[in-house]
């Protein structure tokens, strides 16, 4: 089995590249009528790089309740009723240590890069921070870690742009939540408690570490696949009305094939109240208990903790979010690389989120000056946060600094009032 994966990896990448310069339909973009019209009307304009190395890096923070500056205010006023609708919050940290690409401008290119990303995700229930009467009602307390190793590779087969990128991961943690909020008034008295139950899967058993460490997790096998199409090329629409000028493209999101698999557990267990009725106690209250061996609690009891701590070994599949996305590259401008309006649609499925299917997208504007700096503006809703962004590149053919800065939250107003941030940084290196 791993052989034939090792061989269809071999053939995804480089069978393509030999494809591409054989076959007399490839539509070679950069050789267009188009395109050579563009850079005879350009006073200067600065080349693709045919190859590059580079990295970057990005961390981001984010939540629904609080802006940054009520935050860093000396004195933070709490809203109640807004708390109402629940708590979350998101936090992350992504890095690229290492990245390749080669772009032979002859319709074929290929690249690959290392990977590492840490993601974290607390949803608090409005039942439960409004002490709302419910029963079971659940809480999200969740997180991942991953590393990978992705080869990518894009191709021309007549008009159709192919791009395939197949991926080995290796899930470093995950947190399997359980916490459920019940708040009831029965006859007997109020049941008040918080149920646990929060496992840190690992790679490598945590109850000897540092004594002893051996990985015991296994890697996971995901691939990307994507298609472009200048569909209104093909359609002659952009001869007629010029400003109609725009691919299409439909992209396929890490589609498993083999699970990464996390082993060692460790797991906090415990209740916070107390599932007896209480009530408050009076003095005779304590001599009938006192007669008839009572069993119901005073107050005190919703305070109670208790929980356990314990290891152990449960073998538990990971897959990375499956995306399904369409989109189009619109270039109003007769054509012009100038400006380029991408709207975004489309799906995903993550096991991180207590509700895992959600729906994507946005849009977002390219503004192209020479290819020597490039601002991309954007409003996008991905993995359950609306994100206003602002990326800039500086591109001096040799050199190319990427910066991007965004306001972010998992409401849609609070993202302008900046409830959490996203900062990005790159650089690359090539020619």
């Amino acid at each position: 089995m791993k052989k034939i994966i090792l061989i269809l990896l071999v053939c995804l990448l480089f069978i393509p590249c030999l494809y591409a310069q054989e076959s007399e339909f490839v539509e070679i973009e950069f050789v267009s009528d188009e395109d050579l019209l563009e850079k005879q009307k350009a006073p200067f304009r600065i080349g693709d790089r045919f190859f590059e190395i580079g990295f970057n890096a990005e961390f981001i923070v984010s939540n629904n309740y609080l802006s940054i500056g009520e935050i860093f205010s000396k004195t933070i006023v709490l809203d109640i009723d807004k708390l109402k609708s629940g708590f979350k919050f998101n936090f992350g940290v992504g890095a690229t240590p290492l990245y390749f690409n080669f772009d032979s401008h002859k319709g074929w290119g290929f690249g690959m890069s290392l990977n590492a990303d840490v993601t974290g995700i607390l949803g608090i229930s409005g039942k439960l921070l409004s002490f709302n009467e419910t029963e079971g009602d659940k809480s999200d307390l969740s997180g991942a870690a991953h590393l990978s190793a992705e080869f990518k590779s894009f191709f021309h087969i007549q008009n159709f742009k192919v791009k395939v990128k197949p991926a080995l991961y290796y899930t470093l943690a995950y947190i399997k939540p359980d916490v459920s909020y019940t708040f009831l008034n029965t006859a007997q008295g109020t049941e008040f408690f918080i149920d646990y139950d929060i496992r840190l899967y690992t790679v490598f058993p945590m109850e000897d570490y540092p004594n002893s460490f051996k990985l015991t997790g296994t890697p996971g096998f995901d691939i990307s696949l994507g298609v472009e199409y200048p569909l209104s090329k093909a359609l002659g629409l952009n001869k007629f009305l010029p400003f109609l000028d725009f691919d299409v493209g439909l992209d396929l999101v890490n589609i498993p094939i083999i699970s990464s698999t996390v082993r060692d557990y460790m797991d906090i267990k415990g209740k916070f109240g107390s599932d007896e009725p209480f009530y408050v106690i009076s003095e005779d209250t304590l001599e009938n208990e006192g007669e008839e061996g009572g069993n119901s609690s005073g107050l005190g009891s919703i305070f109670n903790n208790t929980y356990t701590n314990s290891y152990g070994v449960e073998s538990v599949k990971m897959e990375r979010p499956f995306k399904i996305l369409i989109s189009a590259n619109w270039r109003p401008l007769n054509g012009s690389r100038l400006l380029t309006i991408t709207p975004v649609l489309g799906f995903s499925i993550s096991r991180l989120y207590l509700q895992p299917f959600n729906f994507e997208g946005g849009i977002n504007a390219t503004l192209d000056l020479a290819n020597l700096f490039i601002l991309t503006a954007g409003i996008n809703h991905f993995d359950q946060i609306w994100i206003n962004s602002l990326d800039f590149s500086f591109n001096f053919r040799a050199i190319q600094l990427d910066l991007g800065i965004d306001m972010r939250s998992q409401d849609f107003i609070k993202s302008w009032a900046a409830s959490g941030i996203g900062v990005r940084i790159g650089l690359r290196f090539g020619w």
